[in-house]
């Protein structure tokens, strides 16, 4: 890892999916999955003190189905299944209490037992429903933010991302780098080789970017042939080393296969957060176009200052 650019307050990598790490970030709240679950224990606690004050005559299944549900979804089923024993365990305490207090020495434990095991069965139906609708919304959330053809984020995910990557920027200080990288000549290997060699150059682009670059470094297909790079605390000088590495990485790739195409880079680093994160596109976006119509196949970088009453003033260099 480069000197400057450390990790200390970045997604943690996921080996699966290039998206998931920001819809990790999104759900990330105050509270551990043991302080949750420990919510959820208590909750039950105190549905059992009320089970035992109102009686037998009174069932209370589907308040200690709340704190179960709660930990379920919160937390994960395997938490849901400990949820369930528990509120049974509860039930089945406050049961027995109650009799007792009656003077009813006969206590029907097996009448106990089965009302019970009743609980349990409701409690874990309700678990296993609720965590396949919780993987299926997830499922489908982390292919709102896929792009189907590269298999990484689409626009939508990155500029969340961004969002988020502007927000941390903030809070600790430091630059941040957006790179917008666009194929020169890609409609001409569309239009000589077809449009499935088409798709397996763009396929080449993203797996060597992804490679390239760190696993909180968000890449992103734009659309069509445009990816986008978000570089958390990386200056100018990082940036201009990893960008070109990753050019010459993607030529050699582009030649293995018998691309004839190349990659003009726009490239702009903030020393402070901008505003938005159209702003960042912008910068990006124009650097890109400069390198086209001045010399394609090239990197420009600028230095914008961010938020600041001068982020108009940023110094681009060609290389």
């Amino acid at each position: 890892m480069s000197p400057g650019r450390t990790d200390g307050d970045a997604l943690p990598p996921d080996a699966t999916h290039p998206a998931l790490p920001e819809l990790h970030e999104k759900r990330r709240v105050l509270l551990s999955p043991a302080s949750r679950t420990a919510m959820a224990v208590a909750g039950i606690l105190c549905v059992g003190v009320a089970d035992k004050l109102s009686g037998i005559d009174a069932s209370l299944i589907l308040f200690y189905l709340a704190p179960i549900a709660f930990g379920t979804w919160f937390v994960n089923r395997r938490a849901g299944f400990l949820l369930s024993v528990v509120a049974a365990g509860v039930s089945f305490a406050a049961d027995g209490l109650y009799r007792l207090d009656l003077g009813e020495s006969d206590v029907h434990v097996a009448v106990l037992a089965w009302n019970g095991l009743v609980q349990v069965g409701t409690s874990v139906a309700l678990v296993l429903m609720l965590a396949a609708l919780r993987t299926r919304l997830e499922g489908e959330e982390l292919l709102a933010r896929t792009d189907a053809l590269t298999q990484i984020s689409n626009r939508r995910a990155f500029f969340e991302a961004a969002s988020l990557e502007i927000e941390r920027a903030r809070r600790r200080h430091r630059p941040l780098t957006l790179a917008y990288v666009d194929v020169d000549d890609f409609k001409d290997v569309n239009d000589r080789l077809g449009h499935a060699q088409g798709d397996a150059l763009l396929v080449c682009v993203a797996q060597t970017l992804r490679a390239e670059t760190r696993a909180v470094d968000a890449v992103a297909r734009l659309g069509g042939d445009e990816f986008g790079l978000l570089l958390p605390e990386t200056d100018a000088i990082e940036a201009d080393a990893l960008l070109a590495r990753l050019r010459t990485a993607i030529l050699s790739g582009m030649a293995r296969n018998g691309w004839n195409v190349g990659v003009s880079i726009g490239t702009a680093t903030f020393l402070s957060p901008p505003l938005s994160v159209d702003e960042m596109m912008a910068r990006a976006d124009e650097l890109m176009y400069a390198a086209k119509r001045e010399e394609k196949g090239s990197i420009r970088l600028g230095v914008f200052p961010g938020a600041s009453p001068d982020a108009g003033a940023g110094a681009a260099a060609p290389r």
